[in-house]
């Protein structure tokens, strides 16, 4: 009876460890995914500034 109490500590333990893992990495994609589109956006900006530039030597 011990023992078996014993690994289902350790599953719990095991499971609390795993989402924290996963949290963790959820965070870390969460974090990626705003400087992406931070990144998209000022990229955008620059593509409009650049087709108006272009736009000036349109005859």
């Amino acid at each position: 009876m011990v023992k078996r109490s014993q690994e289902t500590t350790d599953d719990v333990m095991q499971s609390a460890s795993d989402v924290e893992t996963v949290a963790a990495a959820s965070d870390e994609q969460s974090a990626s995914m705003e400087e992406i589109a931070a990144s998209s956006e000022s990229l955008s900006h620059m593509a409009e500034e650049l087709s108006d530039i272009v736009n000036q030597f349109k005859l």
